[in-house]
């Protein structure tokens, strides 16, 4: 785009601004400094900005309510869970629609997608879907394949401790798949997973505030992508065949099984083949392809970044390891078989450190966006249609008002008369936007977690020389957080627990 051409799209940014700004009968809630035009783009930060989101709540906000730009993009941050409950529970009628970006979403062809679509009736057939198979009750039906896999996962461990993160990976993938597909993944590098990691890069790397500049100055999408600088074009083209891909591919073998006759019961060939016999229409099948499409995304990486945060949470607090070993090897003891999913109530110290892995370490660490269908007042603050606005999930569940110190990593927080609020009730995000697969999620987390602590100990690594290998205490950026990679130890435990559970996976082959 020349020269001219970008003054005069500024130009009419800032008459809009001014415009907006005299006409405005209520203030926007306060927020950082930032500088005309650019906003904070320039102090913004490159990584983990849900701390510094923290951070400014506590500085410039109103009970951490905060509010800023990046080059005209206007973002409302809510820093405390009631703020969050207020807006998306309380006010969803206002609060339930999505930003529908540039990059991540027009330009990528995303306006289908789950995830960006705006509160229409499309989106609630996209929820009817998945309620209908993951509520808490319906969901119960996935329950032996979660342990199955589980165990699984455990052998995998154990036989080949330094694969654990590819351990994990094909774990997530072998449940989401299964449910959505019913396809069965048997190993690491499996095609379908490899396609759907590629598309959860992909949707990390589109979506961070701030970082197109597409986002701030629309027109830029019209400019050709020959043109110097118009890289993202290329890339969102791309990128949108890509994600496309991933949905289609395995919705493709689906009907190639039900064709075939071979077809396992999954969420898809369920409803290619409604119990009622009528057949599947177009427009009916295309919210099929892209429900089913979301659950790899929605579950497989978040699961991942959580009992991979479980791992090395155990790793560095060894007496918390023994001691939900000690909750485990009671019950084995005296029951004299594997834990499975209809046990979860005879292990609250486990339960509680599945809640404070949830906390310490959010997997999502501020959610996605919401957006404002119309202008709202709240505490006095306007908050402009079609706004951003996104509930800081990390700092809510870093608030030392809920939750006293709270960068130590205390599952006793969650046990007792005094229990600080639950992070479940934020970790899945809020109001009719909140994840339909969270049932699904904590029990296939929560029975890897008792498996694990059952079967094996793991510890901090040593070098050559016998020294203990301090850890980082890191997380990555993106929409979901990892800990970054560490060093560690895998040991076998002295049990039958071990023995019994490749007994029941070779029973069960």
């Amino acid at each position: 785009m020349s020269s001219p051409t970008i003054l005069i799209s500024v130009g009419g940014f800032l008459i809009a601004c001014i415009i907006f700004l005299r006409r405005r009968p209520y203030p926007l809630p306060p927020g950082p400094p930032s500088w005309p035009v650019f906003g904070v783009a320039l102090n913004h930060p490159k990584t983990e900005f849900w701390k510094t989101y923290a951070t400014w709540g506590r500085k410039y906000g109103v009970e951490g309510l905060i509010s800023f730009h990046i080059l005209g993009r206007r973002l409302i941050i809510l820093n405390s869970a009631s703020d969050a409950f207020n807006l998306f529970s309380k006010r969803s009628s206002i609060y339930s629609d999505r930003p529908f970006a540039t990059m991540s979403g027009r330009l990528m062809q995303r306006e289908k997608s789950i995830f960006v679509v705006s509160y229409n009736d499309r989106l609630k057939a996209y929820r009817k879907l998945m309620h209908q198979s993951f509520n808490p009750t319906a969901s119960r039906v996935f329950w032996e394949m979660e342990e199955k896999e589980a165990a699984i996962l455990v052998d995998s461990i154990i036989t080949s401790p330094e694969n654990l993160v590819e351990h994990l990976r094909r774990n997530a993938a072998a449940v989401i798949m299964k449910i959505a597909y019913g396809y069965p993944v048997t190993s690491n590098d499996d095609h379908f997973v490899a396609l759907a990691e590629e598309g959860i890069k992909i949707a990390s790397m589109a979506s961070p505030p701030g970082k197109w500049l597409v986002d701030s100055f629309p027109l830029l999408r019209f400019v050709p992508e020959w043109f110097p600088g118009a890289g993202f074009k290329t890339k969102a083209r791309e990128w949108s065949r890509t994600l496309y891909e991933q949905s289609l591919e395995p919705h493709e073998w689906v009907k190639e099984q039900i064709r075939a006759g071979t077809a396992i019961p999954s969420f898809t060939s369920t409803l290619l083949q409604p119990s009622d016999g009528h057949s599947v229409d177009a427009e009916e099948e295309d919210k099929i392809l892209w429900t089913s499409g979301a659950l790899y995304f929605a579950g497989a990486d978040t699961s991942v970044s959580v009992v991979k945060s479980f791992f090395f949470a155990m790793m560095i607090h060894p007496m918390i390891q023994r001691q939900a070993q000690a909750e485990v090897d009671g019950f084995f003891a005296s029951e004299h078989r594997l834990p499975t999913l209809n046990d979860q109530a005879a292990f609250p110290y486990v339960g509680s450190i599945l809640k404070e892995v949830l906390r310490w370490a959010p997997a999502s660490p501020f959610g996605l966006f919401h957006c404002t269908a119309e202008p709202d007042v709240y505490k006095g603050f306007l908050i402009p249609a079609k706004t951003a606005v996104m509930a800081n999930i990390w700092g809510i569940m870093h608030d030392e008002a809920s939750y006293p110190d709270p960068f130590s990593f205390d599952p006793t927080r969650f046990l007792g008369d005094n229990s600080q609020p639950d992070p479940r009730d934020y970790a899945f995000g809020f109001g009719r936007r909140i994840c339909p697969g969270q049932h699904l999620a904590e029990h296939s987390i929560w029975i890897q977690m008792v498996l694990s602590l059952l079967t094996m100990t793991i510890s901090k690594a040593v070098d050559a020389d016998g020294n203990t290998i301090e850890p980082e205490v890191a997380f990555t950026s993106g929409v979901v957080s990892h800990v970054k990679p560490f060093k560690y130890q895998i040991t076998p435990r002295p049990t039958a627990a071990l023995a019994l559970l490749r007994e029941s996976l070779q029973s069960s082959n």
